[in-house]
C-alpha cells in the first residue's frame, strides 16, 4: 500500500473495531509517537520496522485507562475452521515501551542460556490468545514475499510462554528465534482484529452474531 493508502486502512480500523462495540466508553487518542522517534528507535536496535507498524504507531493509541495494551477478540481461522480467538495488541504511547517489552525478551534469552542476538529479529506487539505468550513481528520474513497460503512465509509468531525449550523449539540454523505462525502479517491482524473480516461467514455457518456482548459472555463460559 502506499503512504496514504496506509494511513486510511489504519484509521479505518480503529474506527471499524468502535463500530464493532469495543471501548464503547472510551475514545482513541491521536498517538504521540513521532516518525523521528521511530527512526531513532529503528538505528538504536539496528532494525527496519515494516511500514503499516510504523503508520499504526503514531496513528492512534487506546486509552490511558488501558496502560498500554488492549484485550479484544475476533474470529479467525483458515478455510477448514474458523472461531474466536482474544488477542493482547500493545498501544504504544513511546518507542520506550517496546524498547522495554524487547529488554523482557532478552531476560528470556538469559534464562534459556540462548545464543547473544537470536532476538534480533523480533519486535514484540502484544501478547497471542491474551495469555498464550508474546505476538511478535518476525522481521526475517520480508513483507514483499508473505503469501497468506505459505505458512513458512508469515512474519507474526507467537512463543509459548510455558515451554521454555527455546532453543529445540524456535532457534533457527540462522541462530534467530521462529516462534509458531500466528498470521500472516499486521495488515491481515488489523483484517480479523480490527475490521472483523471473518464475523459475517462465522454468522452464516455457526448461526451466532459475534457481537461485543458474545465475545465478552465468552470469557464467562
Amino acid at each position: 500500500m502506499l503512504p496514504q493508502e496506509e494511513r486510511e486502512f489504519v484509521a479505518g480500523a480503529f474506527q471499524k473495531l468502535k463500530e464493532r462495540g469495543w471501548f464503547p466508553s472510551d475514545e482513541f487518542e491521536p498517538s504521540p509517537i513521532t516518525e523521528q522517534e521511530i527512526a531513532g528507535f529503528e538505528r538504536e536496535h539496528q532494525v527496519t520496522l515494516p511500514s503499516l507498524y510504523k503508520t499504526y504507531l503514531t496513528s492512534f493509541c487506546f486509552p490511558k485507562n488501558l496502560r498500554g495494551s488492549s484485550q479484544i477478540c475476533s474470529i479467525v481461522g483458515d478455510d477448514d475452521d474458523i472461531g474466536a480467538l482474544w488477542l493482547e495488541i500493545d498501544g504504544p504511547r513511546a518507542m520506550s515501551e517496546i524498547s522495554q517489552r524487547m529488554e523482557i525478551l532478552q531476560q528470556i534469552r538469559d534464562f534459556c542460556e540462548l545464543p547473544e542476538g537470536c532476538f534480533q529479529n523480533l519486535i514484540p506487539i502484544g501478547d497471542w490468545g491474551a495469555g498464550w505468550g508474546p505476538l511478535c513481528i518476525d522481521l526475517s520474513q520480508p513483507e514483499d514475499k508473505i503469501d497468506e497460503k505459505d505458512e513458512s512465509t508469515w512474519s507474526l509468531v507467537w512463543f509459548d510462554h510455558e515451554e521454555f525449550d527455546w532453543d529445540q523449539q524456535y532457534l533457527g540454523e540462522d541462530g534467530l528465534l521462529h516462534g509458531e505462525k500466528a498470521l500472516p502479517n499486521l495488515k491481515v491482524l488489523l483484517e480479523l482484529y480490527f475490521y472483523g473480516a471473518l464475523e459475517e461467514r462465522f454468522e452464516r455457518e455457526e448461526g451466532i452474531k459475534p457481537t461485543y456482548e458474545w465475545y465478552q459472555e465468552s470469557l464467562r463460559r
